[in-house]
């Protein structure tokens, strides 16, 4: 591919992480607080954000089977249905959102589709590296992280002066743009096989055929439930700590402008360290993170956790995306990508907020 529209290409991808890890910061990161303001206890709270990312387990693993199976479901258009399901939910409940039972019930199909878009968006890239082209999946995942940083940063000021519900109008803008920007996206070329082509599995039997890939999964859920647990109840970290929602804010801001640097130069350093070691490495600060913001009395002790996602979060996505495309074979490479993102954005997310 030549050097000018692969550039492009990159432009193009970066822009679909930004505004889908945008509009996620705005209907998620503030969601605790949303649900506040509209009357739910933290009970209930922690109800609809299991709900949102258990029920994706249930859908995610067919789409992603179906996307494998037949060629006419490609990833982009699987993603683009999902992320327009999202925008008319978020619409809906601008609309309505007086209703509390309703709110509860669309927060869920958002946050469906929510887990359910991301594996899509990162098979996506996957499938132009496998077709030849070296479209920066790490540069394009930090973009996005830059812009979840952005949003929160800014919404965190928005909110403290004006409602909450100031959220959904703004995502359900991010997620038009969106939708509209992955439809203009071009899908890869199927890749050419050599000899037998790999058979297309069925969830159990891909996870037959790989067990050490079953310890990843089960691995990587329980360290996004103890990365989880505390971006989505970090309004109350801060209110201990002495602050408010313009201090979660800030240190989410910090956290999420961090991954873009690590995330930007993970290609670079994936080929000098294996994947298996940069896994262990950012484990190791998963622990570390969660420690320091169970011991936080301070602002400053808030945000040296927070600063931690470089080594943390900001390795640990690309190096999970990378690996299944390195060790998963090509016929079932949505399907593991899928289950990837089930096993962290999914199970693991679900279990820490419960």
């Amino acid at each position: 591919m030549p050097e000018k529209q692969l550039r492009r290409m990159n432009a193009h991808y970066a822009l679909i992480q930004g505004l889908f890890w945008g509009g996620y910061a705005t209907i998620w990161a503030f969601l605790t607080v949303l649900l506040l303001y509209r009357g739910f206890s933290n009970s209930q709270i922690g109800v609809v954000s299991f709900l949102a990312l258990t029920l994706p387990i249930v859908v995610q693993p067919g789409l992603a089977a179906l996307a494998d199976r037949d060629g006419r479901f490609t990833s982009r258009r699987l993603g683009l249905t999902l992320v327009c399901l999202a925008a008319t939910a978020a619409g809906v409940m601008w609309a309505w959102g007086a209703n509390r039972l309703l709110t509860a019930v669309l927060y869920v199909l958002i946050g469906v589709c929510l887990t359910a878009t991301q594996p899509f968006f990162s098979s996506m890239a996957m499938e132009w590296q496998m077709a030849g082209a070296d479209l920066n999946f790490g540069l394009g995942r930090g973009i996005g992280s830059a812009c979840y940083a952005a949003l929160v940063l800014l919404l965190g000021q928005l909110t403290e002066r004006y409602a909450p519900t100031l959220v959904v109008p703004v995502f359900a803008g991010l997620f038009a743009i969106l939708a509209l920007a992955v439809w203009r996206f071009r899908s890869a070329p199927a890749p050419r096989m050599e000899g037998e082509r790999p058979q297309v599995l069925t969830n159990l039997q891909l996870l037959r055929k790989y067990p050490r890939f079953v310890l990843l999964l089960a691995a990587c859920a329980l360290l996004m439930a103890c990365h989880s647990s505390s971006c989505t109840y970090m309004i109350h970290i801060v209110e201990k700590a002495g602050a408010g929602s313009g201090a979660m804010g800030a240190a989410l801001a910090l956290a999420a402008f961090l991954e873009l640097p690590a995330m930007g130069l993970f290609s670079r350093v994936r080929r000098k360290v294996p994947l298996a070691w940069l896994l262990i490495f950012c484990a190791a600060f998963f622990v570390i993170r969660a420690g320091l913001f169970w011991a936080a009395r301070s602002v400053p002790v808030l945000y040296l956790a927070a600063a931690l996602d470089f080594f943390e979060y900001g390795i640990f996505i690309p190096a999970t995306v990378y690996y299944v495309a390195e060790h998963i074979d090509p016929a079932n490479q949505v399907k593991g990508q899928s289950l990837m993102g089930m096993a962290t954005i999914g199970v693991g997310s679900a279990f820490g907020n419960f």
